[in-house]
């Protein structure tokens, strides 16, 4: 585990260059973080634990600003070393904060990637009618994540930190071979955003469409001309030609309810789509899905940052 003085010493450091003004007089944010999850079908529980974070800023005029976290916040409040999230407790718009504002970790402004230490014995699966715990494999024990912004307009308001991580499972949990006993899940940097600023979605879809078997709503960015099923062509196992259009920013199932709800979309205009059938969606594979389906089911949405849109089929 990264020594708690690292981060102390880190924070101080940064005071320091703020009293004297800092090399460019940059602003500088507090940082708060989240994670959420999109439902993913046919598992109870993915459980991860994470025991340290660190963030590194892109930025070469300043010296690519490294910050460790080792301790967190729990649903208690109290201060921990490692966190354990049951990710399914906590999706669509739900999340649960692992580190709060009050920590006193704060960030210059601009670009960071992200990467999380997991604890291998605390990180599983556990399906539907099996208690076995799965594995969740990890390469090196270490999640990297994408670029994210940090900005002064990122604030946590009450329990809502400034970010988050949203884990949509439907992209990223993906079986190793067809036996989870021998080669368990892994948890891929593909489908994992962290989102500020955001909005949500959600919905209703009628029986006429829920009769059909199972429904999936898939989000894209703009219009594509082609609404491609979920594929992951950076995969070792992906076969093919890669389409054209990219692959959905996210997807979610429908609730046997009919309810849907995919949260923590960025400011933007998008294209939702319903597909409901008896086909299964591979999250690696491209299959070439007829989407939307039934035909004509399809919406274009603009979300804005602290907004609810709704859009049913």
């Amino acid at each position: 585990m990264i020594n708690k003085k690292t981060i102390a010493s880190l924070t101080l450091a940064s005071l320091l260059l703020a009293a004297c003004g800092g090399s460019d007089d940059k602003e500088a944010s507090k940082f708060s973080l989240g994670v959420s999850d999109a439902p993913v079908d046919e598992t109870v529980v993915v459980a991860i634990e994470i025991e340290s974070i660190k963030l590194t800023n892109t930025d070469e005029s300043n010296g690519k600003q490294e910050v460790f976290i080792d301790e967190f916040t729990n649903e208690d409040g109290d201060t921990v070393e490692t966190i354990q999230v049951n990710l399914l407790d906590f999706t669509g718009t739900a999340q649960m904060k692992i580190v709060d504002e009050a920590q006193g970790i704060t960030l210059e402004d601009g670009n960071y990637t992200m990467e999380l230490v997991v604890v291998d014995a605390g990180s599983y699966v556990i399906l539907n009618n099996d208690a076995t715990e799965y594995d969740i494999k990890i390469p090196s024990s270490r999640l990297k994540l994408g670029e994210f912004s940090v900005h002064s307009d990122a604030v946590q308001v009450a329990d809502k930190p400034a970010y988050t991580i949203e884990f949509d499972l439907t992209q990223s949990l993906v079986l190793r071979g067809n036996d989870p006993a021998k080669n368990g899940y892994i948890i891929k940097p593909h489908g994992v955003r962290i989102i500020s600023l955001y909005g949500d979605i959600s919905g209703t879809v009628a029986p006429e469409n829920t009769n059909l078997g199972a429904c999936m709503v898939y989000l894209y960015n703009d219009s594509p001309a082609l609404l491609t099923d979920l594929f992951d062509s950076t995969d070792e196992t992906f076969v093919g030609e890669v389409p054209a259009e990219s692959a959905p920013l996210a997807a979610t199932t429908v609730a046997v309810d009919g309810s849907y709800s995919i949260g923590f979309v960025p400011e933007g205009t998008y294209t939702v789509a319903l597909r409901c059938n008896t086909e299964t969606d591979n999250n690696v594979q491209y299959e070439q899905l007829t989407i939307p389906s039934p035909e004509g089911n399809l919406q274009t949405v603009t979300v804005s940052a602290g907004g609810t849109s709704n859009v049913s089929f």
